[in-house]
C-alpha cells in the first residue's frame, strides 16, 4: 500500500521546513504533494524529500481547494492506495504510517484513520457530532487512548483516506474555504457506509492553528458553519444549529475586539 501525503503550505516558511524534516525521518517511501498557497518560493523545501511534488497557487485557494488540487494529482497515480491530509504544522512523535495503515485491514469498513492528536490541551480523542448545534465536540484528555476508537469525526490535520472513499463520495467541497470541511467529509464517508478511526499507536504533535490570527480563524469558521449548516439542514442538521450562527460567533467576536484592544 502507498500513500500520497498531502500537505498544504501557508505560514512561514519555517513551519513547513520542519514539518517535511520530520516527515523525511518516516517516509518509508510514499510520495509527498506539496501545495502552495501564497507567493513564498518552496523549491528548497522539495529537496528535503526526494520525489516531492510542488503545486504553486496564484493565490490562497483554502484548505479544501488546495487540499483537492493534491487528490486530483494523486488519484492519476494508481499506486497510491491511501491519501494522508497533513497540517503543516503537524509532525508524528510516537509510530508511523505503516501503522496507521494496519487500521484498514484491522477493520474492513474502515474508510478514513487519524493519529491521536496531542496539542496544548491534552490528547484528542475525536470528535462527536451534534444534529441540534451542527457542531462537533472533541474531548481532551491528560492520556491517549488504549485501543482504537470508532469516532464521528476526526480532524482534516491528520486525516488517512482510503481510496474507496474517494473514487465513492468525490472530493473534499471547495465551498468551505476553511473549517468545517473535514466535518463535512466524515459525515458524507459514513453515510456512504464507512467508518472513521483514531489508532492510539500514533501520536502526532499538532501546533493548533499555528498559522492565523484568532479573529481571523473565528471570521471563517462562522462562515463556513453557516454554509455547513444550510447544507445539511434537516437532513444531518436541526434549524436549531443556526441559533450557534446568531448567538455564539457574534459573541466570541465581541471578547475578542476588546481583549485585542486591551492589549
Amino acid at each position: 500500500m502507498k500513500i500520497a501525503i498531502i500537505i498544504l503550505h501557508y505560514g512561514s516558511l519555517s513551519t513547513s521546513q520542519a514539518c517535511l524534516s520530520a516527515l523525511h525521518k518516516k517516509i518509508e517511501g510514499h510520495q509527498v504533494i506539496l501545495i502552495n498557497n501564497t507567493p513564498d518560493d518552496l523549491t528548497h523545501l522539495t529537496t528535503i524529500i526526494p520525489g516531492t511534488k510542488l503545486v504553486n497557487n496564484p493565490a490562497n485557494y483554502g484548505f479544501a481547494k488546495g487540499v483537492n488540487q493534491g487528490l486530483s494529482l494523486a488519484l492519476k497515480d494508481q499506486s497510491i492506495t491511501h491519501f494522508f491530509l497533513m497540517n503543516n504544522d503537524l509532525y508524528l512523535s510516537t509510530g508511523n504510517l505503516q501503522q496507521l495503515l494496519l487500521t484498514f485491514a484491522k477493520y474492513s469498513s474502515a474508510g478514513i484513520v487519524s493519529p491521536v492528536l496531542h496539542h496544548s490541551l491534552g490528547y484528542d480523542w475525536g470528535g462527536k457530532y451534534s444534529r441540534l448545534s451542527g457542531m462537533v465536540r472533541h474531548k481532551n484528555w491528560v492520556n491517549k487512548p488504549k485501543t482504537t476508537l470508532t469516532v464521528s469525526h476526526v480532524a482534516g490535520a491528520a486525516m488517512l483516506i482510503s481510496r474507496e472513499v474517494v473514487t465513492q463520495i468525490g472530493l473534499l467541497d471547495e465551498r468551505f474555504f476553511l473549517y468545517f470541511e473535514d466535518l463535512d467529509y466524515c459525515l458524507r464517508s459514513s453515510a456512504a457506509g464507512f467508518t472513521i478511526h483514531i489508532n492510539p499507536d500514533v501520536v502526532a504533535e499538532h501546533a493548533v492553528s499555528a498559522g492565523s490570527l484568532p479573529w481571523k480563524r473565528t471570521f471563517y469558521q462562522w462562515a463556513s458553519h453557516l454554509k455547513f449548516v444550510t447544507k445539511h439542514l434537516f437532513r444531518l442538521t436541526y434549524p436549531t444549529a443556526y441559533l450557534y450562527d446568531l448567538l455564539f460567533y457574534p459573541l466570541v467576536m465581541v471578547k475578542l475586539f476588546f481583549l485585542n484592544h486591551k492589549s
